[in-house]
Protein backbone atom coordinates (compact mmCIF):
# COMPACT_ATOMS: atom_id res chain seq x y z
CA UNK A 1 0.00 0.00 0.00
CA UNK A 2 2.80 2.10 0.74
CA UNK A 3 4.65 1.78 -2.61
CA UNK A 4 1.48 2.82 -4.25
CA UNK A 5 1.15 5.87 -2.25
CA UNK A 6 4.90 6.86 -3.07
CA UNK A 7 4.75 5.75 -6.82
CA UNK A 8 1.54 8.07 -6.98
CA UNK A 9 3.36 10.96 -5.12
CA UNK A 10 6.60 10.40 -7.53
CA UNK A 11 4.43 10.54 -10.68
CA UNK A 12 2.33 13.44 -8.83
CA UNK A 13 5.92 15.22 -8.78
CA UNK A 14 7.14 14.32 -12.25
CA UNK A 15 4.10 15.67 -13.60
CA UNK A 16 4.31 19.18 -11.54
CA UNK A 17 7.87 19.67 -12.61
CA UNK A 18 7.13 18.88 -16.54
CA UNK A 19 3.94 21.54 -16.02
CA UNK A 20 6.29 24.24 -14.33
CA UNK A 21 9.18 23.73 -17.14
CA UNK A 22 6.47 23.88 -20.04
CA UNK A 23 5.08 27.32 -18.61
CA UNK A 24 8.28 28.59 -18.19
CA UNK A 25 8.95 28.16 -21.98
CA UNK A 26 12.12 27.15 -23.94
CA UNK A 27 14.49 28.71 -26.10
CA UNK A 28 14.01 28.32 -29.97
CA UNK A 29 16.50 27.45 -32.14
CA UNK A 30 16.83 29.18 -35.10
CA UNK A 31 15.52 26.12 -37.10
CA UNK A 32 12.56 25.91 -34.76
CA UNK A 33 12.35 29.35 -35.26
CA UNK A 34 11.84 28.86 -38.84
CA UNK A 35 9.44 25.83 -38.19
CA UNK A 36 6.83 28.27 -36.41
CA UNK A 37 7.35 30.88 -38.86
CA UNK A 38 6.10 28.12 -41.58
CA UNK A 39 2.93 28.06 -39.80
CA UNK A 40 2.33 31.57 -38.70
CA UNK A 41 1.90 33.71 -41.48
CA UNK A 42 1.82 37.07 -38.71
CA UNK A 43 5.16 36.29 -36.79
CA UNK A 44 6.91 35.08 -40.12
CA UNK A 45 6.19 38.73 -41.57
CA UNK A 46 7.01 40.53 -38.39
CA UNK A 47 10.63 39.11 -38.54
CA UNK A 48 10.66 39.57 -42.08
CA UNK A 49 10.06 42.89 -41.46
CA UNK A 50 11.83 43.66 -38.17
CA UNK A 51 14.76 41.21 -38.91
CA UNK A 52 15.75 38.19 -36.82
CA UNK A 53 15.04 38.81 -32.72
CA UNK A 54 18.31 38.52 -30.42
CA UNK A 55 16.23 35.83 -28.80
CA UNK A 56 12.99 33.51 -29.24
CA UNK A 57 10.97 31.19 -26.99
CA UNK A 58 7.49 29.07 -27.25
CA UNK A 59 5.49 29.25 -23.61
CA UNK A 60 2.66 27.28 -22.38
CA UNK A 61 -0.38 29.05 -22.63
CA UNK A 62 -2.92 28.32 -20.12
CA UNK A 63 -5.89 30.64 -22.10
CA UNK A 64 -9.56 29.17 -23.17
CA UNK A 65 -9.64 27.88 -26.42
CA UNK A 66 -9.86 29.35 -29.24
CA UNK A 67 -5.92 29.80 -28.56
CA UNK A 68 -3.47 26.97 -29.42
CA UNK A 69 -1.29 25.91 -26.63
CA UNK A 70 1.34 27.91 -26.79
CA UNK A 71 2.79 31.41 -28.04
CA UNK A 72 5.93 32.57 -29.46
CA UNK A 73 7.92 35.05 -28.27
CA UNK A 74 10.45 37.33 -29.93
CA UNK A 75 12.93 39.45 -28.09
CA UNK A 76 14.32 42.59 -29.18
CA UNK A 77 16.87 43.71 -27.12
CA UNK A 78 18.23 47.08 -28.54
CA UNK A 79 14.61 48.08 -28.89
CA UNK A 80 13.67 46.82 -25.70
CA UNK A 81 10.54 45.37 -26.62
CA UNK A 82 8.80 41.86 -26.40
CA UNK A 83 6.35 40.54 -28.97
CA UNK A 84 4.33 37.42 -28.32
CA UNK A 85 2.21 35.98 -31.36
CA UNK A 86 -0.68 33.00 -31.14
CA UNK A 87 -2.30 31.06 -33.10
CA UNK A 88 -6.58 30.61 -32.58
CA UNK A 89 -8.37 27.54 -33.59
CA UNK A 90 -11.08 28.09 -35.69
CA UNK A 91 -13.60 24.84 -36.89
CA UNK A 92 -10.81 22.54 -35.68
CA UNK A 93 -7.55 24.14 -37.04
CA UNK A 94 -5.31 26.44 -36.00
CA UNK A 95 -6.04 29.04 -38.68
CA UNK A 96 -5.70 32.58 -37.42
CA UNK A 97 -2.18 34.10 -36.29
CA UNK A 98 -1.88 37.21 -34.64
CA UNK A 99 0.29 39.37 -31.61
CA UNK A 100 -0.79 38.24 -29.02
CA UNK A 101 1.46 41.09 -26.33
CA UNK A 102 3.79 43.54 -27.42
CA UNK A 103 5.27 45.47 -24.79
CA UNK A 104 8.92 47.11 -23.64
CA UNK A 105 11.81 45.16 -21.60
CA UNK A 106 12.61 46.83 -17.96
CA UNK A 107 16.02 47.41 -17.50
CA UNK A 108 16.41 44.00 -15.59
CA UNK A 109 14.94 42.13 -18.39
CA UNK A 110 17.31 43.48 -20.88
CA UNK A 111 20.26 42.73 -18.51
CA UNK A 112 18.97 39.22 -18.40
CA UNK A 113 18.63 38.85 -21.78
CA UNK A 114 21.66 40.12 -23.29
CA UNK A 115 23.38 37.81 -21.51
CA UNK A 116 21.13 34.98 -22.71
CA UNK A 117 22.11 36.25 -25.62
CA UNK A 118 25.48 36.05 -25.79
CA UNK A 119 25.44 32.81 -23.82
CA UNK A 120 23.90 31.57 -27.29
CA UNK A 121 25.62 33.45 -29.45
CA UNK A 122 22.99 35.10 -30.70
CA UNK A 123 23.66 38.86 -29.88
CA UNK A 124 26.26 38.56 -32.87
CA UNK A 125 24.96 42.17 -34.12
CA UNK A 126 26.46 44.39 -31.23
CA UNK A 127 29.25 41.84 -29.87
CA UNK A 128 31.99 43.86 -31.05
CA UNK A 129 30.64 46.87 -29.08
CA UNK A 130 30.16 44.99 -25.72
CA UNK A 131 26.59 44.31 -26.34
CA UNK A 132 25.40 47.65 -28.18
CA UNK A 133 25.28 48.73 -31.28
CA UNK A 134 26.53 51.75 -32.38
CA UNK A 135 25.21 54.61 -35.40
CA UNK A 136 27.24 52.95 -38.20
CA UNK A 137 25.42 49.32 -37.34
CA UNK A 138 22.37 50.64 -36.32
CA UNK A 139 22.30 52.75 -40.18
CA UNK A 140 23.53 49.57 -41.43
CA UNK A 141 21.02 47.07 -39.71
CA UNK A 142 18.38 49.73 -40.96
CA UNK A 143 19.58 49.88 -44.14
CA UNK A 144 19.49 46.01 -44.84
CA UNK A 145 15.58 46.43 -43.31
CA UNK A 146 14.75 48.92 -45.84
CA UNK A 147 16.54 47.32 -48.68
CA UNK A 148 14.69 44.12 -47.84
CA UNK A 149 11.24 45.79 -47.39
CA UNK A 150 11.66 47.95 -50.96
CA UNK A 151 12.56 44.21 -52.47
CA UNK A 152 9.29 43.02 -51.38
CA UNK A 153 6.92 45.82 -51.74
CA UNK A 154 8.66 46.00 -55.65
CA UNK A 155 7.45 42.17 -55.70
CA UNK A 156 4.49 42.84 -54.76
CA UNK A 157 3.73 45.27 -57.50
CA UNK A 158 4.93 42.63 -59.90
CA UNK A 159 1.93 40.90 -58.58
CA UNK A 160 -0.50 43.43 -58.50
CA UNK A 161 0.42 44.65 -62.17
CA UNK A 162 0.09 40.84 -63.37
CA UNK A 163 -3.50 39.95 -61.38
CA UNK A 164 -4.65 43.56 -63.21
CA UNK A 165 -3.27 42.35 -66.45
CA UNK A 166 -5.35 39.07 -65.84
CA UNK A 167 -8.20 41.18 -65.36
CA UNK A 168 -8.34 43.31 -68.00
CA UNK A 169 -8.16 39.83 -70.09
CA UNK A 170 -10.62 38.45 -68.85
CA UNK A 171 -13.05 41.75 -68.66
CA UNK A 172 -11.83 41.78 -72.67
CA UNK A 173 -12.78 38.41 -73.12
CA UNK A 174 -16.09 38.70 -71.81
CA UNK A 175 -16.99 41.71 -73.95
CA UNK A 176 -16.14 40.05 -76.70
CA UNK A 177 -18.19 37.11 -76.15
CA UNK A 178 -21.33 38.61 -74.16
CA UNK A 179 -24.77 38.52 -75.96
CA UNK A 180 -24.97 42.63 -76.01
CA UNK A 181 -21.55 42.91 -77.52
CA UNK A 182 -22.86 40.35 -80.61
CA UNK A 183 -26.10 42.01 -81.03
CA UNK A 184 -24.71 45.54 -81.07
CA UNK A 185 -23.09 44.77 -84.50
Amino acid sequence: MRRGVGAWVGCAILLAGVTAAQAAGHELTDEELRIEMGSNRTLASYVLRNGPPDLAEASFLADRPPWDKYEVRLYYVDMRKEISFARAWILGEPQISMVRNERPLTDEEVADLQSRARSRGAYARGAARGGRMGPAERAEEAARRAEAAAGRVEAAADMAERAADRAEAIVAKMETSSPRSRSAK
